[in-house]
């Protein structure tokens, strides 16, 4: 028994520390993380369901209607009713005491104190312009809501992407500043018993012992970027701050093309935001359709069934019997005329049409020049980093000749620190370059609207 429970309770022991570890997340999995958590995504959803609510809104206005009405009434006055004095006769008598024509009020012996009602309506909408106009509609509004998302998660691969690849820029650097660190503390140690074997000046050492300092404190202010850039990916993320991250992923997963690709012609079909106008351009021509529908007349059927009682006092209704009725009919609205704001309302319709155009034609010219741009910066970047790439390996080579020329006497200690300076120089460049040549990479692929597809 007592084996059972230490087994146990090493088994929980194991699976706490296992999960206090950081997660180790790939590109993708950080990019899934963000699509499944991401507020502005989650919202783009939520406004979804809601057009899908809307929409099942504006069908329920062809079903059936039902309602129903109850009401009881008690009047301690009735108000009087009035007619003219008449020899004729007729159903209220002549009153000789009065002269002929002459208004006589009356009590109203038609009505009784106290009535009660109680109905149902049953209403059925037969036809409506507006109504057919808004169930065309509705396939367009959802897909609105659809495309709306869609643009909010190309903006969260984006931001997460670009995050994610600043990460593991910087834990490069570190690795690269440890192995700086290491051998520049070598070289500072062997100065030293050099210093001391008479071999070498002191300045010599201090020189050394100046650079191996700074770049102490290039590392922990490196080190202090890579938390920020963590924390960046995890607010990309819309991941918890105080939870841990670690990169699955490293530089050599990095597919950065050594020239860029030809330039071609971008099919403005294939960004998002020009799909959004050309959708916001059919919901707008539905509106103008709409209200123009309002000219056509609008006919509906209904019928109403219930039962009635009036009596002397609100007492007796709850004693006496009902009797029972209903009716059933059609209602035909016909517009005749409405001061012709309907016609100023197309007119407003159709210029909104006509500014959604104008927006068109000028994004195709903005989506062309974003390609054309994300296209040079691609280019420029990939060059940029082949030169720099170049001169880093160049300044390992000037700082691995310096050291032999140094090491053998014929070269002096300061050669060594300013090729040490040109090499740190050289490496904090090409991250740079390389940095650089991936947001063109990701600019270009959302230029030309393969960033992120659904």
């Amino acid at each position: 028994m007592n084996r059972s429970i230490l087994f146990l309770f090493f088994v929980l022991i194991s699976s706490y520390g296992y999960s206090q570890k950081d997660s180790a997340y790939t590109l993708q999995q950080c990019i899934s993380y963000a699509l499944q958590n991401q507020t502005n995504v989650k919202n783009a959803q939520v406004d979804y369901q809601s057009a899908l609510e809307r929409v099942g809104e504006i069908r329920a206005i062809g079903l059936p209607q039902v309602s129903g009405a109850v009401s009881i009434v008690d009047n301690p006055k009735l108000k009087n009713f009035f007619y003219q004095n008449n020899p004729a006769g007729g159903i209220v008598p002549f009153d000789p005491t009065k002269s002929v024509g002459e208004v006589i009020a009356r009590p109203n012996f038609f009505q009784l104190r106290s009535s009660a009602d109680a109905n149902a309506t049953v209403s059925q909408l037969l036809f409506d312009g507006s109504y057919v106009v808004a169930i065309s509609s509705s396939s367009t509004y959802k897909e609105l809501a659809k495309k709306n998302i869609v643009q909010t998660k190309t903006q969260a691969v984006e931001g997460v992407t670009k995050a994610y690849y600043m990460v593991l820029i910087n834990q490069e650097r570190l690795k690269l500043l440890d192995v700086n660190l290491s051998r520049l503390d070598s070289t500072l140690y062997q100065t030293r018993a050099m210093n001391q074997a008479g071999l070498a000046e002191k300045i010599d050492v201090d020189r050394l012992e100046v650079s191996y300092n700074n770049l102490i404190t290039e590392k922990l202010k490196s080190e202090n970027m890579m938390e920020v850039s963590k924390l960046l990916l995890q607010f990309q993320m819309n991941m918890p701050l105080e939870q841990n991250i670690s990169l699955a992923d490293n530089l050599n997963s990095i597919k950065i093309d050594s020239v860029a690709p030809p330039m071609g012609a971008i099919d403005p079909a294939q960004r998002i935001e020009y799909s959004i106008l050309e959708t916001q351009k059919k919901l707008q021509t539905f509106d103008k359709k709409n209200i123009n529908a309002g000219y056509i007349p609008r006919l509906t059927a209904f019928g109403t069934a219930g039962l009635f009682r009036q009596d002397k006092s609100i007492g007796q209704l709850f004693v006496n019997k009902y009797y029972s009725y209903n009716m059933y009919g059609f209602n035909l609205s016909v517009p005749i005329f409405d001061g012709m704001s309907k016609h100023y309302k197309v007119q407003q319709a159709k210029l909104s049409i006509v500014k959604t155009e104008n927006n068109i034609e000028q994004l195709k010219k903005s989506i062309d020049l974003q390609g054309r741009q994300a296209h040079i910066n691609y280019k420029n970047s990939l060059q940029t980093l082949t030169t720099q790439k170049r001169n880093m390996d160049l300044a390992a080579e000037v700082v691995r000749v310096t050291k032999i020329k140094y090491q053998a006497g014929i070269g002096s200690n300061l050669e060594v620190v300013n090729a040490e300076a040109s090499q740190k120089e050289a490496q904090t460049n090409y991250f740079s370059a390389l940095y650089d040549a991936i947001v063109a990479k990701i600019d270009l692929q959302k230029a030309s609207g393969t960033l992120y597809t659904e």
